[in-house]
């Protein structure tokens, strides 16, 4: 999760910020925010070929989609690059690409109407009542941890309805509503400080959450893999 940064105001008349520049958009943390982006289009289109080859690619996009979400985060405390921006476009470019490619799977693979209002209302909910809160204020929400694990879970969801794997659209439809719910109400939570006047808390990550959030995300990946490999292996054996 990237650290908080509270600006405080200035006047009209005064320079621009100098750290919101060019450099710090083509930053290494905020390009990967933003090829969650970038890729929308092109993962459109594999998904509309719903052949077994645009099958598997378009899975692939989305399961990087899903991983680079840990990665810019990681980046930038790794090479000192946390800046506003970042902690601004990490978590708009996570809503803009979940709501695009929900729409697109609803078109071309049946999404769930109720969970895709869950997913896309949430966001909505989330983004709107952060910019009613923040008029007036010169500070960013920062995205919360339950947050990047939601995005992670909606992702591999969203990457099992596109390449149709059964297991996981039951496995991640149950995980994705948990964290969407946890991160909602961790977003209300800290909505709630700032209209106080107060700054949000920092999570401080105890050996004890740490191991357990590890353990339970081996054990969904181990299993959710097995499944997969013999799923793909079972498409490939029709195919051939």
């Amino acid at each position: 999760m990237r650290a908080v940064t509270i600006m405080k105001p200035t006047h009209k008349n005064q320079p621009p910020d100098p750290g919101m520049n060019f450099s710090e958009l083509i930053s290494l943390p905020n390009l990967i925010s933003l090829s969650r982006v970038v890729i929308i289009p092109p993962l459109a289109w594999f998904i509309s070929r719903d052949d077994l080859s645009s099958l598997l690619i378009s899975g692939g996009l989305v399961i990087l989609a899903g991983l680079s979400d840990g990665l810019d985060g990681y980046l930038a405390r790794r090479m000192n690059k946390i800046s506003r921006l970042g902690i601004v476009l990490d978590p708009i470019a996570d809503k803009l690409f979940a709501a695009a490619l929900v729409i697109i799977l609803i078109i071309y693979r049946d999404f769930t109407i109720w969970l895709a209002a869950v997913i896309i209302g949430r966001d909505l909910l989330i983004m709107t009542a952060g910019a009613l809160l923040m008029r007036g204020r010169d500070i960013a929400l920062p995205s919360n941890l339950t947050g990047k694990y939601a995005f992670s879970a909606v992702a591999f969801l969203l990457g099992a309805y596109v390449i149709r794997f059964e297991f996981g659209i039951e496995l991640f439809t149950r995980l994705s509503v948990i964290l969407l719910t946890a991160s909602a109400f961790n977003y209300a939570v800290v909505m709630i400080r700032v209209a106080r006047g107060k700054q949000p808390k920092r999570f401080h990550d105890r050996p004890v959450y740490f191991w357990t959030r590890a353990l339970a995300t081996v054990a969904v990946c181990a299993t959710t893999s097995y499944k997969l490999i013999l799923y793909i292996m079972s498409l490939l054996s029709e195919t051939g």
